[in-house]
């Protein structure tokens, strides 16, 4: 008998790809979107629920409306909360980013906890945003690890790193209370190949604006979005998973490194000459590697199939040398 999985924004970058790994798995999905009636932005979905073994359904939810994600958890074996804005402008960060974040988080989690009976796993999507301590560092003076948490952001300074960081700390307080199993995936900066056609995440913006030679702004810590998707599903099926994995390559990787690699796959077309920065360690990934088994995909396959794609759906148009 397969497995019901919840998926909500099913739509997000993180979150497509995970549906297809799933789907492709046997599972059935039951993924969440704001409106049903937007049809163009969930096609990409229905066109793998066509072509993949896991039976998939759509359903209407909204993050800040308590009980929308109640019908949906309903008999479901296992939810993965990912929806939560990313967004690096905002005029206003409590209602852009914090309630979304943190309502939203309860409102998934506490629908789980109603569904205990069948629920055996909740998985949120949090972030490396709610780890990193810029000023102070890691705990252990060396590298990051999930023991560290981030405790200098506010809803004024790095409101984004804020919002994840307390949505990951209602996640914990509810499943504390309520008994529920839960695990957290933590991700530094999200790269990768893409499903849909959609290009409003800012991970895709901004790699958008390398291919397209305007831009270098990638942040250099990172991971492929479908060692992302790997770790959400060995998240539920290792029986022994638990607590928090940061999933990232464990040093830094600079734009010029970047602009080399798809110079030597692309040697049509320009790309800026990008930073060259020194490789610094920065993360202790092990967790995720030895107890979920997770072997990260080298960084060239990342920016190679992500210009790849972007290439091929148009949403990224190189300029000819």
């Amino acid at each position: 008998m397969a497995y019901t999985a919840v998926v909500t924004g099913a739509t997000g970058y993180i979150a497509t790809e995970l549906v297809r790994q799933l789907l492709e798995k046997g599972y059935n999905v039951r993924g969440t979107v704001r409106n049903l009636a937007s049809k163009e932005k969930y096609s990409h979905l229905q066109a793998l629920g066509e072509a993949l073994p896991g039976i998939l359904t759509l359903h209407e939810a909204d993050l800040l409306a308590e009980g929308s994600f109640d019908g949906v958890a309903k008999g479901a074996d296992y939810v993965f909360h990912t929806a939560s804005p990313f967004i690096r402008e905002v005029n206003d960060p409590q209602r852009d980013l914090v309630d979304p974040a943190v309502k939203g988080t309860r409102n998934v989690v506490q629908a789980a906890a109603k569904c205990k009976d069948t629920v055996k796993r909740v998985v949120v999507t949090s972030s490396f945003a709610a780890v990193v301590k810029s000023e102070k560092g890691p705990a252990n003076g060396s590298l990051f690890t999930e023991e560290d948490w981030n405790d200098e952001s506010s809803l004024n300074d790095q409101p984004y790193r804020f919002s994840k960081t307390e949505a990951e700390k209602e996640a914990w307080a509810i499943a504390k209370r309520e008994g529920l199993d839960l695990v957290t995936i933590n991700p530094t900066f999200v790269l990768g190949p893409v499903v849909g056609s959609r290009a409003d995440a800012t991970s895709i913006i901004l790699f958008k604006d390398f291919i397209e030679n305007k831009g270098s702004d990638i942040i250099p810590w990172q991971i492929d979005v479908r060692d992302i998707g790997r770790a959400h599903v060995l998240a539920v099926e290792v029986p022994t998973a638990s607590g928090r994995y940061i999933v990232s390559h464990s040093s830094t990787l600079s734009t010029k490194y970047i602009s080399e690699v798809l110079s030597r796959r692309f040697p049509q077309y320009k790309f800026p000459s990008g930073q060259d920065a020194p490789v610094k360690q920065v993360v202790d990934n092990s967790k995720v590697q030895k107890e979920l088994g997770l072997q990260l995909l080298p960084p060239e396959a990342t920016y190679i199939d992500m210009a790849t794609t972007l290439i091929q759906k148009g949403i990224a148009t190189p300029v000819a040398k």
